[in-house]
């Protein structure tokens, strides 16, 4: 009998073991899956092809109002490290602010402006 409640014992806590393990292994799986955060896709910051593709559209487009490719303020604000999230930083670009940037709509397709917010949100100041 003492024998059979060993047993018993030995089986139960194994299982026990075995179900924590697995249960372990579900939860990294499904870490593991879990889409990028907005915080990790931004630590990945622009490739040097997006970067030098960036500094050609805004010498050409930006750089009027924008000093150092983003880095300081001129006529208008500092870039590099804008408080704006990209999206916003793309709605600004393609649509202006009334009085004080123009729209770009005409001038640079979505693709650039995707580009050019990214490029944007990557500086740091």
């Amino acid at each position: 009998m003492k024998t059979l409640r060993a047993a018993a014992g030995i089986i139960v806590s194994c299982g026990a073991l075995l179900l924590a393990g697995t249960v372990a292994a579900g939860a990294a799986d499904q870490q593991a899956q879990s889409p990028p955060t907005a915080a990790s896709t931004a630590a990945a910051g622009v490739t040097d092809a997006e970067k030098a593709a960036a500094k050609q559209i805004f010498a050409a487009q930006c750089s009027w109002c924008h000093g150092d490719y983003g880095m300081k303020a001129d006529k208008g604000p500092q870039l590099a490290g804008t408080q704006m999230t990209e999206q916003e930083v793309e709605e600004r670009i393609r649509n202006g602010k009334p009085g004080y940037m123009p729209s770009f709509r005409k001038f640079l397709n979505d693709q650039q402006i995707a580009l050019m917010a990214k490029y944007i949100k990557s500086l740091k100041p």
